[in-house]
């Protein structure tokens, strides 16, 4: 596997926003929504870890080429001639298929994803005639939820509902070959276009500094109900214990990515951990980020 998945900026920021702040209900389903759609990804994933060394599985690719517009791909799998490309989605519950809209019972509406995975092959297809490679590409668009029904499905090839998932990985599983130099160097090329995602600033509500809690949180589940001691730290929600060092670092990380454009300075970072450790300890964590 060449690109991991990781939870994107917004989503550690709503999350953060949960934790640090107050969401309101609108704004905890949009956290919700982030949360499940990661979730199916991880899903998708831990059904891809499981084939051979023949592949090149790339996830949460953000590809900006030279001569059109950057796009996002959830994943791809490269083996032999063709590269595998995936549209997730976590659906859960009973569904209608419409050639345009998919119909959650009872009144529920959602683009249908053949829609967007064609949408991206598309994009990726000129993109890779830019690149000057000539390769196969099926599209999918994979339904991951175990409990997710789609009444009237048509059979389509570009189609993968929860119970085909298992065979169609078999399948390629069997027709691969192992990874030529060429298709290496492909999958490279790839990733040196691997682009940041588009700002998102319009879709977290607005905070400051003054309106967050302050405190070092548990690395396990994200509570600011810690008790310290000398080498390490106890949760009182979860009794995860670690090295409070480690909880520093994925503190100060926290407050860089919820204010970027902010100086790191340890006199605004003992302030961030609700002066829960000494501004020495914090300078000498600072010290190893440099």
């Amino acid at each position: 596997m060449l690109h991991t998945r990781e939870k994107s900026d917004l989503l550690v920021i709503m999350e953060t926003l949960a934790i640090r702040g107050t969401l309101s209900n609108k704004q905890q389903q949009y956290l919700q929504h982030l949360q499940k759609g990661f979730a199916g990804e991880q899903s998708f994933d831990q059904m891809t870890t499981q084939l051979n060394d023949n592949f090149f599985i790339l996830n949460d690719l953000f590809l900006q080429p030279h001569l059109s517009n950057a796009f996002q791909i959830d994943s791809m799998i490269l083996t032999g001639k063709t590269l595998y490309l995936y549209e997730i989605k976590n659906y859960s519950g009973e569904y209608y298929y419409g050639e345009e809209m998919l119909v959650k019972i009872p009144d529920f509406k959602v683009s249908n994803p053949l829609i967007q995975v064609q949408n991206t092959k598309n994009k990726l297809t000129i993109f890779l005639k830019e690149l000057r490679y000539d390769i196969e590409i099926k599209a999918y668009a994979a339904y991951v939820h175990p409990e997710f029904t789609l009444f009237n499905a048509p059979k389509h090839e570009g189609m993968l509902l929860p119970s085909q998932l298992k065979n169609h990985f078999i399948k390629i599983e069997k027709e691969s070959k192992p990874l030529t130099a060429i298709q290496k160097k492909f999958a490279a090329d790839l990733i040196d276009y691997q682009t940041d995602p588009m700002p998102f600033a319009n879709d977290i509500p607005n905070y400051s500094f003054a309106s967050l809690r302050k405190g070092i949180g548990c690395e396990e589940c994200s509570s600011l109900d810690l008790e310290l001691y000398r080498t390490y730290y106890h949760c009182r929600s979860c009794d995860y214990e670690n090295p409070i060092n480690s909880a520093l670092l994925s503190c100060i990380k926290e407050y860089q990515r919820l204010f970027p454009n902010d100086k790191l300075t340890a006199a605004i970072l003992y302030i961030w951990c609700a002066e829960m450790v000494s501004k020495k300890r914090i300078q000498r964590m600072l010290k190893l980020l440099v």
